[in-house]
């Protein structure tokens, strides 16, 4: 499956490593340290609010939030995203 991260860019599921918040991910030391190791591209304008780390030492700034991008990673059923968690939280919160 693809995944549409903005503008006209998408990005193959399988390669996707990890989804993070663009905010908490700058602000942490550790992980601003590994995303400089990384190489990082902008496909879509706009503020960034999710990073997508995939394979080969590349990185997405998405101005798509990490939630709505783990929504419909998971919606796909592709293996590294199914059961993620994300909507049993949602369902033990909605009860």
């Amino acid at each position: 499956m693809i995944l549409h991260l903005g503008g006209d860019f998408f990005v193959r599921t399988k390669k996707i490593l990890m989804i993070l918040d663009y905010e908490e991910a700058v602000a942490n030391k550790d992980t601003s340290l590994f995303l400089q190791g990384l190489e990082l591209e902008e496909p879509a304008p706009g503020r960034p609010k999710a990073i997508v780390v995939t394979d080969g030492k590349k990185a997405y700034l998405s101005p798509i939030s990490p939630r709505t991008l783990l929504r419909r990673a998971d919606a796909g059923g592709d293996a590294p995203f199914a059961g993620t968690g994300l909507k049993r939280q949602e369902k033990e919160g909605s009860s």
